[in-house]
């Protein structure tokens, strides 16, 4: 026996709790099957492009943190190695060690995260 249904959306996110606030999903479904998925993305969109075209590249660094809310300085370090090596500026080893400490640490961090939300969601 078929029972005939009228294809329903449904919105998952931008706000539920399994997309933290990155994405928005919106389903089609006929019955219990999916006819069509729509993923909208950009709900962490922080325009740093526009902000930066009016700054100077020191005045820059405090926004690329927001690039990743789980490892915020592993997006400095990234903006901060692309300017240096722009300008031809040699870091000391010193201070490349301690970046890599860092961003290891920053690393352990987002991926601690990453399992705590996954753990959680299941």
């Amino acid at each position: 026996m078929t029972i005939k249904s009228e294809p329903f959306v449904v919105n998952v996110g931008p706000q539920h709790p399994s997309t933290h606030g990155v994405f928005r999903l919106r389903l089609t479904l006929d019955g219990e099957k999916i006819i069509d998925a729509d993923m909208i993305m950009g709900y962490l969109h922080r325009s740093m492009e526009k902000l930066a075209e009016e700054r100077t590249y020191t005045q820059n660094i405090p926004f690329t943190d927001r690039t990743d809310y789980l490892a915020a300085m592993t997006g400095n370090l990234a903006y901060v190695i692309a300017v240096e090596k722009l300008m031809n500026i040699e870091v000391p080893e010193r201070a490349q060690f301690l970046r890599t400490i860092m961003a290891e640490l920053q690393r352990i961090a987002s991926h601690s995260m990453a399992i705590g939300i996954f753990a959680n969601d299941c």
